[in-house]
């Protein structure tokens, strides 16, 4: 009866929340006033530019970091102290001892979550199947290629089945195949009912896979939603991209000054090749008036809609 009252509870509670989380490294303030809730069966991806605390607020979460920070985090509305067999932290570094074998390392890490080592070495035989991660376990981890000592180091953070997954970069040194076959894992698991919480720089992958993203900047959340919906705050329906055959100075003053006028943002600059932000088709046809008018002879690379690269250039 007790374990189905605390069963209840915890479908009634939200995976993870955090309240006014603020954090910082001596004077350096690295978040401030983070506020974030989650809902089961859920991937969230959170997203922003290098330093923007991405990788500390998992950490924070997941109680990697002991230094004190204000504002509240809950696990199932508890403290982490009380939910550590709720979640499970797969780290950019995989967590394994180098020293000892596989089987070892299985068996030890089991220990860390109160699992016996037949217990452990079955739950990491069926997640190797899962990761088709198929190696001897009597190897010890530094024989491995980087592709199978990544998917290891998850399979070893997940051995105790846990309730929300929390992975700090996890697609770093993988590649396309492995990605692909990481992202059906996580998809998986939340088929599964779980929560999966990420950090990733691939935003074009985040924007097919992820349900919901949070951009961090500077410390603060910029937006947290459905990837369809950033544009529109950013309200950026187009890229537009063009190399001009010449960019002299005077006109390229020009332009921007014409660009400032009329809202349409430059969102790359690079030689002679530009990438602009456009709000509707009319935008294109005032911008090649424009290039007519001052002189600019212009080749079009590309028309479209924004990937969520292009978009992330304008956060």
């Amino acid at each position: 009866m007790l374990k189905r009252i605390k069963e209840f509870f915890k479908k009634s509670r939200k995976p993870v929340t955090s309240k006014n989380v603020k954090f910082s490294y001596t004077d350096e303030e690295i978040l401030k006033d983070i506020n974030l809730k989650t809902r089961k069966k859920k991937i969230y991806a959170i997203v922003g530019k290098s330093g923007s605390g991405k990788s500390t607020f998992l950490k924070l979460i997941a109680g990697v970091i002991s230094k004190k920070h204000e504002g509240k985090i809950r696990i199932y509305g508890k403290r982490r102290l009380f939910s550590k067999s709720s979640f499970g932290f797969v780290s950019q570094e995989p967590g394994f001892i180098p020293d000892l074998n596989i089987k070892n390392n299985i068996k030890i890490s089991g220990l860390n979550y109160a699992i016996s080592q037949d217990m452990a070495l079955e739950r990491a035989k069926d997640l190797m199947k899962q990761m088709k991660l198929n190696i001897d376990l009597e190897k010890k981890p530094p024989s491995l290629s980087g592709g199978q000592k990544t998917r290891l180091g998850i399979i070893l953070s997940l051995l105790h089945d846990p309730d929300i997954i929390i992975m700090d970069e996890p697609f770093v040194g993988l590649d396309f195949k492995n990605r692909r076959l990481l992202w059906h894992f996580i998809k998986n698991k939340r088929k599964k009912g779980k929560t999966v919480i990420l950090t990733s720089h691939l935003l074009t992958e985040i924007q097919r896979h992820v349900d919901k993203i949070i951009i961090l900047k500077e410390g603060k959340i910029f937006f947290k939603g459905k990837p369809e919906k950033l544009k529109n705050k950013l309200n950026i329906e187009y890229i537009y991209e063009v190399r001009f055959s010449w960019l002299a100075q005077d006109k390229w003053d020009k332009l921007k000054e014409y660009c400032e006028k009329k809202n349409i943002d430059i969102i790359e600059k690079y030689g002679k090749h530009c990438m602009f932000s456009l709000q509707s088709e009319k935008d294109k046809e005032k911008l090649d008036k424009k290039f007519d008018e001052i002189g600019l002879k212009d080749n079009m690379i590309n028309y479209r809609e924004p990937n969520l690269d292009e978009i992330f250039l304008k956060t």
